[in-house]
């Protein structure tokens, strides 16, 4: 009997079957309203909690790259980063590749700011997702369409 492997939590199988029922994401013509609640529901499966739409937090990315091997994301979350409010961690999910957690980059309060900059490997065109945890839990999403000519993901 073959062992199922988990990530935080849930199975491979869950996993991949989230990425499935959101695969309506990455149709020709990006819907913004379907994806909303298409990125709801991954979190929410994810995560446990239910996700807030909010222009507190920035994720810039080109709308057109020609390959899916090193696109460039740049994050930040407006927030003072103090004790009482302060953003613990941001999350990158892209629901169209293999492994839809893309990056995690943690902060501390009074010690950095909520900002990051990398580039990340992308299957196919799709909704990146960037998932801003604050300090009272509350889950805070933004996403930005990009359209990649070619498979970054193997």
């Amino acid at each position: 009997m073959a062992r199922e492997s988990s990530v935080g939590g849930l199975s491979r199988r869950r996993l991949l079957a989230v990425a499935a029922g959101c695969a309506s994401v990455a149709l020709a013509a990006p819907s913004f309203a379907s994806a909303d609640d298409d990125a709801a529901k991954l979190i929410e499966l994810l995560t446990g909690k239910t996700p807030t739409p909010s222009d507190r937090v920035h994720i810039v990315m080109p709308a057109v790259f020609p390959n899916g091997y090193t696109v460039p994301l740049s994050l930040d979350v407006d927030s003072p980063m103090t004790e009482t409010d302060h953003v613990k961690y941001i999350r990158v999910l892209a629901p169209q590749n293999p492994l839809i957690e893309v990056a995690t980059f943690h902060f501390m309060p009074e010690r950095s700011q909520a900002r990051a900059s990398t580039r990340i490997r992308l299957a196919e065109p799709q909704f990146v997702l960037a998932v801003a945890e604050m300090n009272d839990g509350a889950l805070l999403l933004n996403k930005a369409w990009v359209d990649v000519a070619t498979n970054g993901c193997k």
